[in-house]
Order: structure tokens, then C-alpha cells, then sequence
């Protein structure tokens, strides 16, 4: 996506400050501390890394909320990866990262862990299917239309190329090994899909999800596979966890399993109305060791002096509006998402 301009109001922060306002909120939000026995996953589209002039307090904050975590499957890291390389440094001696090559508008998709408690396996790549294995089917996408519900179907519409390759990575923590697709999945056009070009966008939107979904399947169903405990982590872009939204239909339909994580803080956008960031898991063994999880509303714990003046600004017209600006561009426009599992 473009790239968050900076405000044209400055907004300078103590980062300090910050970092404590964060760990109460971890603490109130139930954020479970690392154990020995236990895994701590998150995946987070931290927005145009490398691209945005982050300061180093806002690195800082970054690195403290991915420090919380064991393992952090990461999204929307651009061409420039140093800032990402800075930022790991920044969470100390033990940590480390992964990278892919480019992809669509110059992202790449990252792995950041704890040396000390997750290893790196031997399996690493791109979900790349082979021209002969695209899939193809009938598409139907939902809309409103003078807030009437309508629908329009695509007939045998074919799976074109993923915008970006889901990136694989295994790893093993514990007595656990797991196989992660980290996944920054085609966006298309936004909003009620009023038009036929529109829905046809959002229809190559459903056949990245359903041609992922099925790849997991046919590779968990594998007695070959390298491992078949899978799980499909990232930005999909389902806006909702509904039946109506084809998305999350073509997510579930060969049997993965999201985590319902709406119901509790909310979504995974600023908002909290949107469902965009995903975690599901293939049935079996893995899913059986959650214990926990959630989405990290960091946005309603920082800059709440900011928040302060914004209040107190009767010129301003959209205060959240306008909140929001500061924390897309010195954080993100995305919160992460995590689970527990127990690895003993």
C-alpha cells in the first residue's frame, strides 16, 4: 500500500513513556509473559517497513512489542530491509531474522525469533504452484447495492499468479516442530464492490485465499511432506470472519482452522472492525496445543498524550482521524495477532 506520510502536526513522544504504557497494556490484556514451556506466535503487517522514515524511538517501540514474543511472522517489509535489521538489533544478542526476495510493490515477507528459544529447520521457500495446478471455479462475491444485498458470480474464474508469494519457514520450539506460510495475500479494491470490475478484484482476492488453503491441504494430506503441522499466518485480507464474505469461506472450506480472535478486543485494523490478519491452523496435533490468544490493541495504549491535545483541539474535525495519522506512521495501520501453544 502507499506509504503513510508524516502528519503535518509533529507529535513528539518519550519513548520510555511509551514502553510502559504498553506493558500495562499487555498486562491488562492478558498477554501471557514467555515460558520455557511454552511458544508465543504473532504475525503483524508492521506498514511499509523500509519505506517509512521511522525515528528510533519509534524503533524502539517496535522492537519492545516484538520482544514479547518468541517467534513473529512479519509482513510488508520492503525492499530496504535495514530498518528491519535495526530493529531486531534492537531487541538484543539472541534474535535474529529471515527474509524473502521482493514480490509485488517491493515486499518482502520476514521471520523474527528468539535464538535462544525457536530454531530454524531445514524447510524454507515460496508457495509457487505450477501453471498446470491453477485452480479454477465458480466465484461468487457479495455486495450491497442501495443497501440491498446482491450478488455476482464469476464462472470457472481462474487463479492468476500469487501478487506475493506466500513465504515458508519451519521452525521448532520445544518438543514442537511447525511449518509457517507467512502470507501478505492480493488486495485488489477496498470497500463495497459496487462494480463488475470491482467484484472481479475482489474475486482474485477469494482465489488467492482458496488456492492457500488448498495447497494446505494437499500438503498436510501428503505422507511426503516435510511437515504437515501447518499454519497459514499473515495479512489475507478477509475482511470479515462471516459466512457471506467469500474470503473467509474459500479460508475454511478444506478444513483450517482460524482462531476467533475478533470476538474479544476486536479486529486486527485501528478500527477494530476489520478481520484482515489471519492465523489457521491445519486440525491435528498443533491446533490441540493453543492455550491462548488474542490481537494486541497497542493503538489504544500509546500516545495518549497526543490523544490529549487532539481532544482539546476544537479545530479538529476527526480527532480519531487524526490520532490514527500519528500511529500509522510512527507504528502501523495493523495490530498484531498472537497464540499461545503449549510446546512441553
Amino acid at each position: 500500500m502507499p506509504p503513510h506520510g508524516q502528519p503535518d502536526d509533529p507529535f513528539r513522544f518519550r519513548t520510555t513513556h511509551e514502553i510502559e504504557a504498553l506493558d500495562a497494556h499487555f498486562e491488562l490484556r492478558n498477554v501471557p509473559p514467555r515460558a520455557d514451556d511454552r511458544l508465543l506466535l504473532a504475525c503483524w503487517n508492521i506498514a511499509n517497513f523500509g519505506v517509512q522514515d521511522r525515528h528510533d524511538g519509534a524503533l524502539d517501540i517496535l522492537a519492545h512489542m516484538c520482544g514479547k514474543f518468541d517467534l513473529i511472522a512479519v509482513q510488508e517489509v520492503n525492499e530496504n530491509w535495514h530498518p528491519l535489521a535495526n530493529m531486531v538489533d534492537r531487541m538484543g544478542p539472541t534474535w535474529d531474522f529471515i527474509i524473502s526476495d521482493t514480490a509485488s510493490n517491493s515486499e518482502r515477507l520476514a521471520f523474527v525469533y528468539d535464538r535462544a528459544r525457536v530454531t530454524p529447520k531445514q524447510l524454507f521457500g515460496e508457495v509457487a504452484l505450477r501453471a498446470n495446478d491453477f485452480p479454477k471455479r465458480d466465484v461468487t462475491v457479495h455486495y450491497t447495492y442501495y443497501r440491498k444485498p446482491k450478488s455476482e458470480t464469476f464462472p470457472k474464474f481462474a487463479f492468476q499468479p500469487f501478487d506475493r508469494n506466500p513465504y515458508i519457514g519451519s521452525f521448532a520450539c520445544g518438543m514442537v516442530d511447525l511449518t509457517l506460510a507467512n502470507c501478505h495475500l492480493y488486495y485488489g479494491k477496498g470497500g463495497n464492490p459496487t462494480t463488475t470490475d470491482k467484484r472481479r478484484a475482489y474475486a482474485r482476492r477469494i482465489m488467492e485465499v482458496h488456492a492457500l488453503a488448498r495447497w494446505a491441504k494437499r500438503r498436510r494430506d501428503k505422507a511426503t511432506t516435510y511437515d504437515q503441522d501447518i499454519i497459514l499466518l499473515g495479512d489475507m485480507n478477509v475482511p470479515t470472519m462471516t459466512p457471506n464474505q467469500g474470503t473467509y469461506r474459500a479460508l475454511i472450506e478444506y478444513g483450517m482452522q482460524p482462531i476467533k480472535y475478533t470476538s474479544r478486543v476486536g479486529g486486527s485494523n485501528l478500527a477494530g472492525d476489520k478481520s484482515y490478519d489471519q492465523m489457521a491452523f491445519a486440525p491435528g496435533r498443533l491446533s490441540e496445543r493453543i492455550i491462548d490468544y488474542d490481537v494486541f490493541d497497542f493503538d489504544n495504549a500509546v500516545f495518549a498524550g497526543l490523544w490529549d491535545r487532539i481532544s482539546r483541539d476544537d479545530t479538529i474535525r476527526n480527532k480519531v482521524s487524526e490520532f490514527r495519522d500519528h500511529v500509522n506512521y510512527h507504528l502501523s495501520d495493523h495490530r498484531p495477532l498472537w497464540v499461545q501453544l503449549d510446546v512441553s
